[in-house]
């Protein structure tokens, strides 16, 4: 009887990881969806503006405060001997992160420069930071700890 209970919930979640697995790409039904995503494939060449207080270290972008030890998520600098030391500063980061001379037409020459067709800035990366206003956190741009939000 065990063997049965243990083979029919063996079967169970593989059948429920199975219904959840698509083996190939299902287009979205949505006609104007489409006809957007066709504009964009034949876009081809773009920029992915990845652009925060990390920026303030040199870091990639939210990675370092994971807790991996990859080669390219590994911490650097003062903070980077002790994990939860580093995390702090890291999100303390926002109390000077001030980008007055940040140019976005100049980025954008540089993409046109480039023969690039789109820029897409990224707004908030999982480290939660958002360079935009918001009500759902204080971890942003626009908050008061953040220098740049009296920038008009």
């Amino acid at each position: 009887m065990k063997k049965a209970l243990i083979c029919i919930l063996t079967l169970s979640i593989f059948s429920v990881a199975k219904a959840q697995q698509h083996p190939y790409y299902v287009p979205p039904a949505d006609t104007l969806v489409q006809q957007k995503l066709k504009q964009w494939q034949n876009l081809k060449f773009g920029l992915f503006m990845h652009w925060g207080p990390y920026s303030e270290w040199g870091v990639v972008e939210s990675w370092s405060i994971c807790p991996e030890d990859e080669g390219w998520t590994q911490r650097k600098g003062p903070y980077s001997a002790d994990y939860h030391t580093y995390v702090k500063a890291y999100e303390n980061l926002q109390t000077t992160f001030n980008p007055t001379h940040f140019d976005p037409d100049k980025w954008v020459k540089a993409a046109k420069d480039a023969g690039m067709k789109y820029v897409v800035f990224t707004t908030k990366h999982h480290d939660g930071f958002c360079m935009f206003d918001t009500k759902e956190t204080d971890y942003k741009v626009t908050s008061a700890k953040t220098p740049f939000s009296a920038n008009p």
